[in-house]
């Protein structure tokens, strides 16, 4: 039986968050012309040069050049720029530009974190969390998790939340993990709503089980779009979680998470279209008109909300 959601904890290797983390991080257009900074660079300016490295590292009016972007980024690393000093740990970790190397990347991580920049604390409770260039040691990572999070770096939010949820070992502490997806999801993130609807589905420590309230940020997180939370929402219809069973509604539900790429909504799908029998279904498979049904309203929900698919 397949009834009961197993929260699935993304385990990214740390290049590939970092180099998000520097990709997300704005030009400062207004602050800078290209002239300009090349002018202020030269004169030893190090917001400048670190302005020109994300000219560099992006190609934005300039060819994209890795290693230019490192040479200006020591520049101004070497001069105590905390965004420098993280970015530096970047291109470390990645190896863009320069040789990849971890355990340089956290040297200039915890530069840049001990002055206080949220992505850099992040970074290294990356580090920490995943053994990169520092032994592995999770009460560190939480202690840098929580100062990024304290500075509403969502990143650092969601992992911080994860790990009160237990895993590897952990006994989970439902209550925090609560308070900082509810903190994540306040900040936007979708993917927090589906992380509540999960704690109270499944109920813990500090968190009395409550399917309706499951619901709610289930379909919370369905309606903007998260294909985990639609699947989620079709299993609550499926089985009556929190809401009356309605199969009809869940295929909707279902059907929209698999257009999105949620793979394990395509094994429900099957079972309600009377393709295969895994056992799952809580009553028979739906009529072609049932089917035809929840199609429509499928393709209701992408027209009334485009940007959600």
């Amino acid at each position: 039986m397949m009834k009961h959601f197993q929260l699935i904890r993304p385990v990214l290797a740390i290049a590939a968050v970092l180099w998000f983390l520097v990709s997300a991080m704005p030009l400062q257009a207004d602050d800078f012309t290209l002239e300009s900074a090349q002018a202020a660079a030269a004169r030893g300016d190090a917001r400048a040069q670190f302005y020109l490295s994300r000219l560099y590292a992006h190609g934005e009016g300039v060819p994209q050049d890795y290693s230019k972007a490192v040479e200006y980024l020591r520049l101004s690393a070497n001069q105590g720029y905390a965004k420098a000093e993280n970015n530096l740990g970047v291109f470390y970790a990645n190896g863009l530009g320069l040789p990849q190397d971890y355990t340089e990347s956290v040297k200039w991580f915890r530069k840049a974190a001990e002055q206080g920049d949220p992505l850099a604390q992040f970074s290294m409770g990356q580090a920490c969390e995943h053994g990169r260039g520092i032994p592995t040691n999770e009460l560190e990572a939480i202690k840098w998790y929580q100062r990024a999070a304290e500075q509403n770096q969502t990143n650092a939010i969601s992992a911080l939340a994860d790990f009160y949820l237990g895993g590897n070992g952990r006994l989970p502490d439902f209550a925090k993990a609560r308070q900082w997806f509810e903190k994540a999801a306040a900040l936007g993130s979708i993917n927090a709503l589906n992380s509540l609807g999960y704690i109270y589905e499944t109920g813990g420590l500090g968190v009395a089980q409550s399917q309706p309230q499951a619901v709610h940020y289930y379909r919370q997180a369905a309606e903007k779009g998260l294909p985990k939370g639609q699947l989620n929402l079709g299993r609550a219809y499926l089985y009556g979680l929190g809401v009356p069973m309605d199969s009809v509604e869940a295929c909707k539900w279902f059907y929209l998470a698999s257009r999105n790429g949620e793979g394990i909504a395509q094994h429900y799908l099957e079972e309600l279209e009377g393709k295969v029998n895994y056992g799952d279904l809580p009553g028979k498979p739906l009529t072609s008109a049932q089917i035809n049904e929840a199609v429509s309203r499928a393709t209701e929900f992408e027209t009334a909300h485009p940007h959600k698919h």
